[in-house]
């Protein structure tokens, strides 16, 4: 159930969300591209910086020390792949651990509910979910 005011506000931005989906999309859209472009300015700013230093320090030509740069950040681009592989393995290993678990303790929490039901329990139960079903299909346009 929802209890506090900031569950009640992500409960409606969450409704607000799927039934306006395309502005969704468009300002998710716009933040990602913001983002993007902002890593990109850190990423040149990061790579200037090395390339004059690799030029102060070895006394290069621009086009030297802009292969000296290249490799650099190949090398540390190889390195932060290899490891984030390593911690990317070990976090789906234990996702799908935990989402086997998940599955195991809904499946048994159902299988409990269902038998603590009285019989007529259970025909409410199956006789709201038909209903539910039902009316569904008159606001679906799947087949359509």
């Amino acid at each position: 159930m929802i209890n506090k005011t900031s569950d009640l506000i992500l409960a409606g931005c969450g409704l607000l969300s799927l039934l306006m989906f395309d502005v969704t999309i468009d300002v998710v859209l716009s933040v990602l591209h913001g983002v993007f472009e902002l890593l990109h300015f850190c990423f040149e700013w990061f790579e200037m910086g090395v390339e004059h230093a690799v030029e102060h320090l070895f006394h290069t030509s621009r086009h030297g020390s802009q292969i000296i740069t290249f490799y650099l950040l190949m090398a540390l681009a190889g390195w932060i792949g290899y490891r984030l592989w390593r911690i990317l393995r070990r976090l789906f290993k234990t996702a799908v651990d935990s989402a086997r678990q998940a599955w195991e303790r809904g499946k048994t929490a159902g299988r409990i509910y269902w038998r603590s039901l009285s019989m007529g329990g259970k025909l409410k139960l199956c006789s709201s979910v038909i209903s539910a079903a039902y009316l569904a299909s008159f606001f679906c346009d799947v087949m359509r």
